[in-house]
């Protein structure tokens, strides 16, 4: 027989509760691999290390299978297996490392610390389509479509709550203080919306829309000699 043996760096046996112990444990047969050959000892004290140990003739199958599954090649299961073992490093807070026969035979990869979001309150606006109004509380939910279908969160007061609820199921834009929270790829994301104003969109096509505006003598291409400029010298 020989050891092997997983040091948690940061933690203690009395730290560890039954559970969690199971989940290390767990992950760890399916990382070594060869089950039948590897055996459970002990918990010894100190940082927490979790000793097992591995018949002759597996013992080299598995220290090839370890290093290998580090680098990223080898079952899947045994990377996943890995993965899990860093998952669980990252949630205790603790750093780890294999050893055997007083030698290091793999450090794991420090855990990797999230960043805390950042939050941002601003004033914004929004459109889409009004599908929910409701509550009991003075803040009342109000629930968007966005134009990818996305749901949009928002609030509003009783007052405003209840001029909302005439216009269920139509288009509209609504203004107030808007709450972003940036995620890890750096996209800023509306979290929810406190709406203090809003109108009514008109749900039109594109050849209405054009009509309109020819109508109210917003446009009048047919007498322009080039339209096309036109709008780019007035789109400033």
């Amino acid at each position: 027989m020989k050891d092997l043996t997983l040091y948690l760096n940061d933690l203690t046996p009395d730290q560890i509760p039954l559970k969690r112990l199971a989940e290390y444990l767990s992950a760890l047969a399916v990382l070594y691999g060869h089950e039948d050959a590897v055996h459970f000892d002990s918990v010894k004290s100190g940082s927490a290390r979790l000793q097992s140990l591995v018949e002759d003739r597996a013992y080299l199958g598995v220290i090839n299978q370890v290093r290998e599954v580090s680098s990223g090649l080898g079952p899947k299961r045994a990377i996943g297996a890995f993965q899990r073992l860093s998952e669980l490093m990252a949630e205790d807070s603790t750093g780890a490392s294999l050893h055997s026969g007083g030698a290091q035979i793999l450090q794991f990869p420090p855990p990797r610390l999230e960043e805390a979001p950042l939050h941002l309150i601003k004033p914004s606006s929004i459109q889409g389509k009004l599908y929910s109004v409701g509550g009991k509380d003075e803040t009342i939910p109000v629930r968007i479509e966005g134009a990818d279908h996305e749901t949009l969160y928002c609030e509003a007061d009783i007052e405003v709550a209840e001029r909302l609820g005439q216009h269920l199921f139509k288009t509209i834009r609504v203004s107030g203080d808007g709450q972003w929270e940036r995620k890890p790829d750096g996209v800023w994301k509306l979290t929810k919306l406190k709406i203090t104003s809003f109108v009514k969109l008109e749900d039109v096509g594109f050849r209405e829309a054009v009509a309109k505006l020819k109508a109210a003598g917003g446009i009048n291409w047919n007498d322009a000699s080039d339209a096309h400029s036109e709008i780019l010298d007035n789109r400033g």
